[in-house]
Protein backbone atom coordinates (compact mmCIF):
# COMPACT_ATOMS: atom_id res chain seq x y z
CA UNK A 1 0.00 0.00 0.00
CA UNK A 2 1.39 3.14 -1.01
CA UNK A 3 -0.15 5.60 1.20
CA UNK A 4 -0.39 5.15 4.96
CA UNK A 5 -3.18 3.92 6.54
CA UNK A 6 -4.82 6.83 7.70
CA UNK A 7 -4.05 8.81 4.56
CA UNK A 8 -6.57 6.00 2.68
CA UNK A 9 -8.63 6.12 5.80
CA UNK A 10 -9.27 10.42 5.78
CA UNK A 11 -12.99 10.03 4.72
CA UNK A 12 -13.84 7.92 7.25
CA UNK A 13 -12.07 9.40 10.13
CA UNK A 14 -13.81 12.39 8.56
CA UNK A 15 -17.71 10.82 8.50
CA UNK A 16 -17.01 9.17 11.78
CA UNK A 17 -15.62 12.62 13.29
CA UNK A 18 -18.41 14.25 12.88
CA UNK A 19 -20.81 11.41 14.20
CA UNK A 20 -18.49 11.00 17.39
CA UNK A 21 -19.54 14.88 18.12
CA UNK A 22 -23.02 14.09 17.47
CA UNK A 23 -22.65 11.05 19.78
CA UNK A 24 -21.33 13.00 22.62
CA UNK A 25 -24.09 15.70 21.87
CA UNK A 26 -27.07 13.57 22.32
CA UNK A 27 -26.02 12.23 25.52
CA UNK A 28 -25.93 16.34 26.65
CA UNK A 29 -29.75 16.04 26.08
CA UNK A 30 -30.71 13.36 27.27
CA UNK A 31 -29.16 13.51 30.60
CA UNK A 32 -30.50 16.80 31.24
CA UNK A 33 -33.88 15.95 29.40
CA UNK A 34 -34.99 12.69 31.31
CA UNK A 35 -34.76 12.13 34.81
CA UNK A 36 -32.01 9.34 35.88
CA UNK A 37 -34.20 6.70 36.10
CA UNK A 38 -35.30 7.54 32.49
CA UNK A 39 -32.45 7.66 31.09
CA UNK A 40 -31.07 4.74 32.72
CA UNK A 41 -33.96 3.07 31.27
CA UNK A 42 -32.75 4.44 28.04
CA UNK A 43 -29.51 3.12 28.49
CA UNK A 44 -30.73 -0.69 28.93
CA UNK A 45 -32.80 -1.01 26.05
CA UNK A 46 -29.59 -0.10 24.14
CA UNK A 47 -28.11 -2.52 25.69
CA UNK A 48 -30.44 -5.09 25.09
CA UNK A 49 -30.60 -4.28 21.28
CA UNK A 50 -26.89 -3.84 20.65
CA UNK A 51 -26.40 -7.25 22.18
CA UNK A 52 -29.18 -8.79 19.72
CA UNK A 53 -27.50 -6.47 16.91
CA UNK A 54 -24.28 -7.38 17.61
CA UNK A 55 -24.92 -11.32 18.01
CA UNK A 56 -27.17 -12.01 15.18
CA UNK A 57 -25.28 -11.06 11.73
CA UNK A 58 -22.69 -14.02 12.59
CA UNK A 59 -20.32 -11.83 10.64
CA UNK A 60 -21.31 -12.50 7.39
CA UNK A 61 -21.21 -8.52 6.58
CA UNK A 62 -17.57 -8.55 8.12
CA UNK A 63 -16.69 -11.06 5.47
CA UNK A 64 -17.29 -8.68 2.78
CA UNK A 65 -13.41 -7.38 3.87
CA UNK A 66 -11.99 -10.90 3.04
CA UNK A 67 -13.70 -11.86 -0.14
CA UNK A 68 -14.18 -8.67 -1.57
CA UNK A 69 -10.41 -7.51 -1.94
CA UNK A 70 -9.85 -11.29 -2.91
CA UNK A 71 -12.53 -12.35 -5.66
CA UNK A 72 -13.55 -8.99 -7.31
CA UNK A 73 -15.48 -10.83 -10.02
CA UNK A 74 -18.18 -12.89 -7.52
CA UNK A 75 -18.58 -9.16 -5.77
CA UNK A 76 -21.53 -8.86 -6.55
CA UNK A 77 -22.85 -11.67 -5.57
CA UNK A 78 -21.15 -11.74 -2.24
CA UNK A 79 -22.83 -8.56 -0.89
CA UNK A 80 -26.57 -9.60 -2.48
CA UNK A 81 -25.98 -12.47 -0.27
CA UNK A 82 -25.58 -10.45 3.00
CA UNK A 83 -28.58 -7.64 1.97
CA UNK A 84 -31.27 -11.23 2.13
CA UNK A 85 -29.02 -12.56 5.17
CA UNK A 86 -29.67 -9.19 7.13
CA UNK A 87 -33.08 -8.88 5.91
CA UNK A 88 -33.68 -12.18 7.37
CA UNK A 89 -31.72 -11.70 10.12
CA UNK A 90 -33.80 -8.36 11.32
CA UNK A 91 -36.95 -9.90 11.36
CA UNK A 92 -35.25 -12.92 13.66
CA UNK A 93 -33.68 -9.76 16.09
CA UNK A 94 -36.87 -8.41 16.47
CA UNK A 95 -38.50 -11.79 17.71
CA UNK A 96 -35.75 -12.50 19.68
CA UNK A 97 -36.10 -9.03 21.65
CA UNK A 98 -39.88 -9.91 22.27
CA UNK A 99 -39.02 -13.59 23.22
CA UNK A 100 -36.71 -12.17 25.72
CA UNK A 101 -39.70 -10.24 27.67
CA UNK A 102 -39.73 -12.01 30.61
CA UNK A 103 -36.10 -12.70 31.07
CA UNK A 104 -35.77 -9.31 31.29
CA UNK A 105 -38.25 -8.16 33.54
CA UNK A 106 -37.44 -10.51 35.99
CA UNK A 107 -33.67 -9.49 35.60
CA UNK A 108 -33.77 -5.72 35.00
CA UNK A 109 -37.02 -5.51 37.07
CA UNK A 110 -37.95 -1.97 35.27
CA UNK A 111 -41.65 -1.63 33.96
CA UNK A 112 -40.70 1.15 31.92
CA UNK A 113 -38.54 -0.88 30.09
CA UNK A 114 -40.96 -3.93 29.82
CA UNK A 115 -43.66 -1.14 27.83
CA UNK A 116 -41.05 -0.08 25.82
CA UNK A 117 -39.66 -3.26 24.26
CA UNK A 118 -41.96 -3.65 21.17
CA UNK A 119 -40.37 -0.33 20.12
CA UNK A 120 -36.99 -1.70 20.89
CA UNK A 121 -37.52 -5.32 19.18
CA UNK A 122 -38.71 -2.57 15.96
CA UNK A 123 -35.54 -0.66 16.50
CA UNK A 124 -33.49 -3.65 16.93
CA UNK A 125 -34.42 -5.43 13.51
CA UNK A 126 -34.41 -2.81 11.59
CA UNK A 127 -30.89 -1.93 12.90
CA UNK A 128 -29.69 -5.46 11.62
CA UNK A 129 -31.64 -5.32 8.12
CA UNK A 130 -29.62 -1.83 7.63
CA UNK A 131 -26.35 -3.07 8.52
CA UNK A 132 -24.31 -3.91 5.25
CA UNK A 133 -24.79 -0.15 3.42
CA UNK A 134 -21.41 1.19 4.36
CA UNK A 135 -19.15 -1.78 4.76
CA UNK A 136 -20.33 -3.00 1.50
CA UNK A 137 -19.15 -0.06 -0.47
CA UNK A 138 -15.88 0.52 2.24
CA UNK A 139 -14.80 -3.48 1.14
CA UNK A 140 -15.50 -2.58 -2.60
CA UNK A 141 -13.29 0.51 -2.44
CA UNK A 142 -15.85 2.98 -2.73
CA UNK A 143 -14.38 5.01 0.67
CA UNK A 144 -15.96 7.96 0.36
CA UNK A 145 -19.01 6.57 -0.33
CA UNK A 146 -19.40 4.71 2.39
CA UNK A 147 -18.08 7.78 4.43
CA UNK A 148 -21.24 9.62 3.40
CA UNK A 149 -23.31 6.41 4.60
CA UNK A 150 -21.93 6.57 8.09
CA UNK A 151 -22.22 10.14 8.16
CA UNK A 152 -25.99 10.34 6.89
CA UNK A 153 -27.36 8.07 9.03
CA UNK A 154 -25.55 8.92 12.33
CA UNK A 155 -27.27 12.79 11.58
CA UNK A 156 -30.45 11.46 10.77
CA UNK A 157 -30.75 8.72 13.85
CA UNK A 158 -28.92 11.72 16.37
CA UNK A 159 -31.65 14.12 15.25
CA UNK A 160 -34.61 11.86 15.50
CA UNK A 161 -33.60 10.54 18.76
CA UNK A 162 -33.25 13.81 20.19
CA UNK A 163 -36.45 15.38 18.89
CA UNK A 164 -38.11 12.48 20.07
CA UNK A 165 -36.84 12.98 23.52
CA UNK A 166 -37.36 16.65 23.37
CA UNK A 167 -41.06 16.24 22.39
CA UNK A 168 -41.74 14.22 24.81
CA UNK A 169 -39.74 14.64 27.81
CA UNK A 170 -39.22 10.58 27.92
CA UNK A 171 -37.40 7.51 26.74
CA UNK A 172 -39.84 6.17 24.91
CA UNK A 173 -39.82 9.40 22.62
CA UNK A 174 -35.98 8.79 22.29
CA UNK A 175 -36.58 5.44 20.76
CA UNK A 176 -39.35 5.46 18.80
CA UNK A 177 -37.50 8.68 17.16
CA UNK A 178 -34.49 6.35 16.71
CA UNK A 179 -36.71 3.60 15.29
CA UNK A 180 -38.03 5.66 12.59
CA UNK A 181 -34.20 7.04 11.46
CA UNK A 182 -33.38 3.54 11.42
CA UNK A 183 -36.20 2.38 8.89
CA UNK A 184 -35.21 5.02 6.49
CA UNK A 185 -31.91 3.54 6.84
CA UNK A 186 -32.99 -0.02 5.98
CA UNK A 187 -34.86 1.28 3.01
CA UNK A 188 -32.18 2.94 1.46
CA UNK A 189 -29.91 -0.24 2.16
CA UNK A 190 -31.74 -2.50 0.31
CA UNK A 191 -32.31 0.62 -2.89
CA UNK A 192 -28.87 1.31 -3.08
CA UNK A 193 -27.48 -2.38 -2.90
CA UNK A 194 -29.49 -3.65 -5.09
CA UNK A 195 -29.10 -1.02 -7.88
CA UNK A 196 -25.49 -0.95 -7.30
CA UNK A 197 -24.86 -5.01 -7.05
CA UNK A 198 -28.22 -6.55 -8.33
CA UNK A 199 -29.92 -9.31 -5.54
CA UNK A 200 -28.53 -12.39 -7.22
CA UNK A 201 -27.06 -14.68 -5.02
CA UNK A 202 -25.24 -18.04 -5.77
CA UNK A 203 -25.09 -21.75 -3.43
CA UNK A 204 -21.76 -22.18 -3.74
CA UNK A 205 -20.67 -18.51 -2.93
CA UNK A 206 -23.13 -18.72 0.23
CA UNK A 207 -21.43 -21.51 1.44
CA UNK A 208 -18.57 -20.22 1.21
CA UNK A 209 -19.03 -17.01 2.72
CA UNK A 210 -21.39 -18.93 5.44
CA UNK A 211 -18.33 -21.17 6.28
CA UNK A 212 -16.04 -18.20 7.02
CA UNK A 213 -18.40 -15.86 9.10
CA UNK A 214 -19.51 -18.93 11.12
CA UNK A 215 -16.81 -19.25 13.38
CA UNK A 216 -16.72 -15.76 13.75
CA UNK A 217 -20.17 -15.43 14.56
CA UNK A 218 -19.99 -18.12 16.79
CA UNK A 219 -17.10 -16.28 18.38
CA UNK A 220 -19.77 -13.12 18.72
CA UNK A 221 -22.17 -15.44 20.79
CA UNK A 222 -19.24 -15.29 23.42
CA UNK A 223 -17.53 -11.94 22.58
CA UNK A 224 -20.32 -10.04 22.94
CA UNK A 225 -21.87 -11.38 26.38
CA UNK A 226 -18.28 -11.32 27.35
CA UNK A 227 -18.36 -7.53 26.59
CA UNK A 228 -21.18 -6.71 28.23
CA UNK A 229 -21.44 -8.92 31.03
CA UNK A 230 -20.44 -6.03 33.24
CA UNK A 231 -23.67 -4.29 31.92
CA UNK A 232 -26.33 -6.94 32.72
CA UNK A 233 -24.59 -7.77 36.07
CA UNK A 234 -24.73 -3.81 37.24
CA UNK A 235 -27.89 -3.71 35.73
CA UNK A 236 -29.31 -6.50 37.93
CA UNK A 237 -28.47 -5.55 41.06
CA UNK A 238 -28.69 -1.68 41.17
CA UNK A 239 -31.82 0.25 40.01
CA UNK A 240 -32.18 2.11 36.86
CA UNK A 241 -30.76 5.21 38.69
CA UNK A 242 -28.07 3.54 39.71
CA UNK A 243 -26.98 1.99 36.41
CA UNK A 244 -27.12 5.21 34.95
CA UNK A 245 -24.30 6.48 37.27
CA UNK A 246 -22.11 3.53 36.01
CA UNK A 247 -23.56 4.16 32.51
CA UNK A 248 -21.73 7.77 32.61
CA UNK A 249 -18.47 6.40 34.20
CA UNK A 250 -18.18 3.59 31.37
CA UNK A 251 -19.39 5.76 28.75
CA UNK A 252 -16.42 5.26 25.79
CA UNK A 253 -15.93 8.89 24.07
CA UNK A 254 -16.86 7.70 20.17
CA UNK A 255 -13.79 9.33 19.26
CA UNK A 256 -12.13 6.38 19.95
CA UNK A 257 -14.34 4.39 17.03
CA UNK A 258 -13.58 7.20 14.92
CA UNK A 259 -10.02 6.39 14.57
CA UNK A 260 -9.86 2.54 15.98
CA UNK A 261 -12.40 1.25 12.89
CA UNK A 262 -11.38 2.64 9.82
CA UNK A 263 -7.67 1.83 10.69
CA UNK A 264 -8.41 -1.53 11.55
CA UNK A 265 -10.47 -2.49 8.40
CA UNK A 266 -7.87 -0.94 6.26
CA UNK A 267 -5.26 -2.75 8.24
CA UNK A 268 -7.25 -5.97 7.39
CA UNK A 269 -7.49 -4.90 3.67
CA UNK A 270 -3.39 -4.13 3.45
CA UNK A 271 -2.64 -7.66 4.72
CA UNK A 272 -4.75 -9.34 2.35
CA UNK A 273 -2.75 -7.13 -0.28
CA UNK A 274 0.47 -8.69 1.32
CA UNK A 275 -0.91 -11.97 1.10
CA UNK A 276 -2.12 -11.83 -2.41
CA UNK A 277 0.63 -10.90 -3.80
CA UNK A 278 2.60 -13.71 -2.28
CA UNK A 279 4.95 -12.14 -0.11
CA UNK A 280 6.14 -13.48 3.45
CA UNK A 281 3.92 -13.39 6.46
CA UNK A 282 6.55 -11.08 8.11
CA UNK A 283 6.17 -8.70 5.18
CA UNK A 284 2.85 -7.19 7.13
CA UNK A 285 4.22 -6.60 10.46
CA UNK A 286 5.23 -2.92 8.38
CA UNK A 287 1.72 -2.45 8.23
CA UNK A 288 0.75 -3.63 11.24
CA UNK A 289 3.25 -1.58 13.00
CA UNK A 290 2.04 1.53 11.13
CA UNK A 291 -1.20 1.11 12.45
CA UNK A 292 -0.52 0.72 16.05
CA UNK A 293 1.41 4.02 15.99
CA UNK A 294 -1.02 5.60 14.16
CA UNK A 295 -3.51 4.43 17.06
CA UNK A 296 -1.31 5.06 19.97
CA UNK A 297 -0.21 8.46 19.04
CA UNK A 298 -3.99 9.64 19.71
CA UNK A 299 -5.09 6.87 21.86
CA UNK A 300 -2.34 7.13 24.56
CA UNK A 301 -2.49 11.14 24.96
CA UNK A 302 -5.97 10.98 24.82
CA UNK A 303 -6.26 8.26 28.08
CA UNK A 304 -3.86 11.21 29.80
CA UNK A 305 -6.12 14.22 29.02
CA UNK A 306 -9.12 12.42 30.00
CA UNK A 307 -7.63 11.15 33.83
CA UNK A 308 -7.16 14.79 34.32
CA UNK A 309 -10.35 16.25 33.10
CA UNK A 310 -12.36 13.70 34.42
CA UNK A 311 -14.34 15.83 37.38
CA UNK A 312 -14.86 18.71 34.84
CA UNK A 313 -15.80 16.86 31.35
CA UNK A 314 -19.06 14.87 33.28
CA UNK A 315 -19.90 17.97 34.96
CA UNK A 316 -19.88 19.39 31.63
CA UNK A 317 -21.51 17.01 29.37
CA UNK A 318 -23.72 14.81 32.19
CA UNK A 319 -24.29 17.66 34.63
CA UNK A 320 -23.32 17.30 38.20
CA UNK A 321 -25.74 14.59 38.83
CA UNK A 322 -23.32 11.99 37.56
CA UNK A 323 -20.00 13.55 39.31
CA UNK A 324 -20.25 10.19 41.38
CA UNK A 325 -19.79 8.73 37.81
CA UNK A 326 -15.51 9.73 38.21
CA UNK A 327 -13.64 6.76 39.27
CA UNK A 328 -15.01 4.41 37.04
CA UNK A 329 -14.80 6.79 34.36
CA UNK A 330 -10.86 7.15 35.09
CA UNK A 331 -10.66 3.71 35.05
CA UNK A 332 -12.55 3.42 31.51
CA UNK A 333 -9.49 4.84 30.06
CA UNK A 334 -7.51 1.30 30.44
CA UNK A 335 -9.90 -0.01 27.38
CA UNK A 336 -8.40 2.98 25.40
CA UNK A 337 -5.05 2.28 25.96
CA UNK A 338 -5.72 -1.04 24.65
CA UNK A 339 -7.28 0.12 21.51
CA UNK A 340 -4.31 1.16 20.40
CA UNK A 341 -3.79 -2.39 19.21
CA UNK A 342 -5.53 -3.60 16.24
CA UNK A 343 -5.06 -7.20 16.87
CA UNK A 344 -8.94 -7.86 15.77
CA UNK A 345 -7.94 -6.72 12.23
CA UNK A 346 -5.10 -9.24 12.12
CA UNK A 347 -7.14 -12.02 13.39
CA UNK A 348 -9.65 -11.05 10.51
CA UNK A 349 -7.32 -10.84 8.02
CA UNK A 350 -5.24 -13.99 8.45
CA UNK A 351 -8.73 -16.08 8.95
CA UNK A 352 -8.16 -16.89 12.30
CA UNK A 353 -11.40 -18.27 12.78
CA UNK A 354 -10.80 -21.02 15.22
CA UNK A 355 -8.35 -19.01 17.33
CA UNK A 356 -10.52 -16.68 17.83
CA UNK A 357 -13.16 -19.00 18.99
CA UNK A 358 -11.19 -20.67 21.62
CA UNK A 359 -10.28 -17.24 22.85
CA UNK A 360 -13.81 -15.70 23.12
CA UNK A 361 -15.00 -18.90 25.19
CA UNK A 362 -11.71 -18.25 27.42
CA UNK A 363 -12.43 -14.70 27.48
CA UNK A 364 -15.88 -15.47 28.80
CA UNK A 365 -15.13 -17.93 31.58
CA UNK A 366 -12.37 -15.63 32.85
CA UNK A 367 -14.95 -12.99 32.86
CA UNK A 368 -17.63 -14.21 34.98
CA UNK A 369 -15.84 -14.85 38.10
CA UNK A 370 -13.84 -11.42 37.65
CA UNK A 371 -16.83 -9.28 36.98
CA UNK A 372 -19.15 -10.96 39.77
CA UNK A 373 -16.04 -11.15 42.08
CA UNK A 374 -14.80 -7.49 41.48
CA UNK A 375 -19.15 -6.59 42.13
CA UNK A 376 -19.42 -8.38 45.60
CA UNK A 377 -15.64 -6.69 46.64
CA UNK A 378 -16.15 -2.99 45.47
CA UNK A 379 -19.40 -2.87 43.96
CA UNK A 380 -19.86 -1.80 40.13
CA UNK A 381 -16.31 -0.32 40.05
CA UNK A 382 -15.09 -3.78 41.10
CA UNK A 383 -17.14 -5.33 38.08
CA UNK A 384 -15.92 -3.12 35.46
CA UNK A 385 -11.91 -3.87 36.99
CA UNK A 386 -13.06 -7.14 36.42
CA UNK A 387 -13.75 -6.95 33.29
CA UNK A 388 -11.06 -4.95 31.79
CA UNK A 389 -8.38 -7.28 33.19
CA UNK A 390 -9.82 -10.31 31.24
CA UNK A 391 -9.91 -7.65 28.33
CA UNK A 392 -5.75 -7.04 29.10
CA UNK A 393 -5.67 -10.73 28.89
CA UNK A 394 -7.47 -11.30 26.00
CA UNK A 395 -5.20 -8.78 24.53
CA UNK A 396 -1.93 -10.77 25.51
CA UNK A 397 -3.44 -13.70 24.07
CA UNK A 398 -4.09 -12.29 20.53
CA UNK A 399 -0.06 -10.85 20.77
CA UNK A 400 1.29 -14.01 20.81
CA UNK A 401 -1.07 -15.25 18.16
CA UNK A 402 0.23 -12.57 16.36
CA UNK A 403 3.73 -12.98 16.69
CA UNK A 404 3.41 -16.58 15.07
CA UNK A 405 1.28 -15.06 12.04
CA UNK A 406 4.02 -12.30 10.98
CA UNK A 407 6.86 -15.01 11.75
CA UNK A 408 8.42 -12.60 14.13
CA UNK A 409 9.66 -12.99 17.95
CA UNK A 410 7.20 -11.98 20.33
CA UNK A 411 9.74 -9.10 21.22
CA UNK A 412 9.53 -7.56 17.86
CA UNK A 413 5.70 -7.34 17.19
CA UNK A 414 5.36 -4.23 18.93
CA UNK A 415 7.06 -1.09 18.42
CA UNK A 416 8.46 -0.77 21.96
CA UNK A 417 10.79 2.18 21.54
CA UNK A 418 8.13 4.28 20.18
CA UNK A 419 5.38 3.41 21.81
CA UNK A 420 7.37 4.27 25.11
CA UNK A 421 7.99 7.74 23.23
CA UNK A 422 4.24 8.38 23.42
CA UNK A 423 4.04 7.44 26.67
CA UNK A 424 6.41 9.80 28.09
CA UNK A 425 5.04 12.78 25.67
CA UNK A 426 1.43 11.72 27.30
CA UNK A 427 3.19 12.24 30.84
CA UNK A 428 4.84 15.22 30.18
CA UNK A 429 1.44 16.57 29.28
CA UNK A 430 -0.58 16.00 32.27
CA UNK A 431 0.49 18.35 34.81
CA UNK A 432 0.27 21.45 32.86
CA UNK A 433 -3.24 20.65 31.51
CA UNK A 434 -4.27 19.65 35.59
CA UNK A 435 -2.79 22.79 36.15
CA UNK A 436 -4.94 25.03 33.73
CA UNK A 437 -7.79 23.23 34.92
CA UNK A 438 -7.89 23.74 38.72
CA UNK A 439 -5.69 27.08 38.77
CA UNK A 440 -7.48 29.36 35.74
CA UNK A 441 -10.38 31.15 37.12
CA UNK A 442 -13.10 30.81 34.62
CA UNK A 443 -16.23 29.36 33.59
CA UNK A 444 -16.29 25.26 33.36
CA UNK A 445 -16.08 25.42 29.85
CA UNK A 446 -13.49 27.48 29.27
CA UNK A 447 -11.27 25.47 31.95
CA UNK A 448 -11.86 22.50 29.83
CA UNK A 449 -10.78 24.28 26.65
CA UNK A 450 -7.16 25.51 28.28
CA UNK A 451 -6.43 22.17 29.98
CA UNK A 452 -7.02 20.30 26.36
CA UNK A 453 -5.45 23.40 24.59
CA UNK A 454 -2.28 23.19 26.83
CA UNK A 455 -2.16 19.36 27.00
CA UNK A 456 -1.89 19.33 23.25
CA UNK A 457 0.51 22.11 22.85
CA UNK A 458 2.37 20.07 25.42
CA UNK A 459 2.19 16.45 23.61
CA UNK A 460 3.20 17.82 20.73
CA UNK A 461 5.70 19.91 21.30
CA UNK A 462 7.47 17.47 23.29
CA UNK A 463 6.96 15.07 20.05
CA UNK A 464 7.87 17.39 17.65
CA UNK A 465 11.13 18.77 19.64
CA UNK A 466 12.52 14.76 19.82
CA UNK A 467 11.35 13.97 16.15
CA UNK A 468 8.61 11.65 17.90
CA UNK A 469 5.69 12.61 15.11
CA UNK A 470 4.38 9.61 13.40
CA UNK A 471 4.91 10.11 9.80
CA UNK A 472 0.82 8.67 9.15
CA UNK A 473 -0.37 11.85 10.72
CA UNK A 474 1.88 14.30 9.17
CA UNK A 475 0.54 13.33 5.41
CA UNK A 476 -3.32 13.24 7.14
CA UNK A 477 -3.04 16.70 7.66
CA UNK A 478 -0.64 18.12 5.02
CA UNK A 479 -2.95 15.83 2.69
CA UNK A 480 -0.64 13.80 0.71
CA UNK A 481 0.44 10.08 1.08
CA UNK A 482 3.09 10.27 3.65
CA UNK A 483 6.81 8.54 3.21
CA UNK A 484 7.20 4.52 4.30
CA UNK A 485 6.38 3.68 7.95
CA UNK A 486 9.75 3.05 9.85
CA UNK A 487 11.42 -0.71 10.16
CA UNK A 488 9.47 -2.40 13.10
CA UNK A 489 10.54 -2.23 16.39
CA UNK A 490 11.81 1.75 15.44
Amino acid sequence: MSDSILTRARPLLAARLAGAVLALAVPMVLARVLLPASYGTFKQAWLVSQTVALVLPMGLTQSLYYFVPREPRDRDRYVAQSVWAHLLLGVLAAGVVIAARGFLAARFRNPELDALLGWVAAFTGLLVAGSPLDIAWNASGRIGAAALARLGTEVLRSAALVAGALATGSARGAIVGMTAATAARALANVALLARGHGLATSAGLLRRQIAYALPFGLAFLLVVPQQQFHQYAVSAAVSAAAFAVYSVGTFQLPVVDVLYTPVSELLQIGLADVEGAGRPRRAGLRLFHEAVLQLAFAFLPLAGLLVVVAPGLIELVFSPVYLSAVPIFRLSVLPIVLAALPLDGVMRARAQNRFVLVLSAAKLAATVPLVLGGLALRGPLGAFAGWITAEALGRAAMLARSAALFDAPLGEVLPVRALARVAAATVCAMPPAWLALHAVPAPLLARLVAAGAIFGAAYLGVSWARGWLPAGWVGLFRGHSSPEPSAPGS
